[in-house]
């Protein structure tokens, strides 16, 4: 079999494996190679190699795809590929399928993982500003971003205004996306809160801004903007403990809580619905609604 199809069969045998449940950190230490290398090779290098070998030549397939990673050489992997490719085949196909884990859930899992070594740079405390629901006022809500060796994963931490603390899991991505998602209740309950930051390409960090995505009191949706301000390169749960939430009235603004005010709390900044009380709900009844909240006092900046 020649090197091209060995490297098709390898992106099969490895979509094969996953759809029967076998864990991609499993198939990394059967193949003896890093997570990271791995998630590579199948999530990059593979499927741009699959796309590209219809149009131009094998060795220009293969370095074109290898140019959109960093950890992974053609040297590197054509000196592997028969020992990658016989021990997939000999992989062990059996597994309970009453038991197994959603894809979903499974891809969850495995980028928590690999965000792990890319977190670096985004690691500690910092204190979140956003528009809040109940009031004309700036909410501000301590963060941390962590990693957690003994969960292998991103742990991140939010304090409500309320008081209590809620820990949840970060997804970073190449693409300069950073996930932050918790459950804004205790067990059993659930309401889940995401943020989505969006990072800049920077080497010192200092201010991530993106959306905050919520239910309301009324437990009706509302994404608006965030702004988090790094207040300390390292986690400390002593000194988070001393960091405050609440909320700041506009009378006792300093000059950057204006410009956060500004940035986050104006008309145009935040995306709400509203449950209405149709008996139909057709499609007259989304102007009502939008209407309805346009004339809501407590966004009228």
């Amino acid at each position: 079999m020649e090197e091209k199809e060995k490297l098709i069969e390898v992106y099969k045998r490895i979509t094969l494996l996953k759809s029967n449940g076998i864990k991609m950190k499993d198939i990394a230490e059967k193949l003896e190679l890093a997570p990271s290398v791995l998630s590579a090779l199948y999530s990059t290098v593979l499927p741009s190699f699959s796309q590209q070998i219809e149009d131009c030549s094998f060795n220009d397939a293969l370095e074109e795809a290898l140019s959109n990673v960093n950890n992974l050489s053609k040297k590197r992997l054509l000196e592997n590929l028969d020992e990658i490719f016989n021990r997939l085949m000999s992989f062990d196909l059996k597994s309970n399928r009453s038991q197994q884990v959603h894809p979903f859930l499974q891809f969850l899992n495995e980028e928590t993982a690999l965000s792990i070594d890319k977190v670096k740079t985004f690691e500690g405390m910092y204190m979140s500003y956003s528009c809040s629901s109940s009031s004309k006022m700036l909410k501000a809500e301590p963060f941390y971003l962590t990693v957690s060796k003994e969960s292998n994963c991103v742990i991140a931490g939010r304090r409500c205004v309320h008081g209590s603390l809620r820990e949840g899991i970060g997804i970073l991505k190449e693409q300069q996306i950073l996930y932050l998602m918790f459950n804004a209740f205790q067990e059993p309950n659930i309401s889940l809160v995401t943020v989505y930051l969006q990072l800049p390409f920077l080497e010192k960090i200092n201010i991530l801004k993106g959306l905050y995505l919520v239910l309301d009191y009324n437990k009706n949706p509302i994404a608006r903007r965030i702004v988090l301000i790094k207040k300390s390169d390292q986690f400390s749960a002593e000194e988070f403990s001393g960091m405050e939430s609440g909320l700041i009235d506009k009378a006792d603004f300093n000059g950057e809580e204006q410009l956060l005010y500004d940035y986050t709390c104006g008309n145009s900044d935040f995306l709400k619905m509203c449950t209405l009380p149709s008996p139909k709900l057709d499609l007259r009844d989304l102007q009502i609604e939008k209407n309805l909240l346009a004339k809501e006092s407590i966004f009228q900046i």
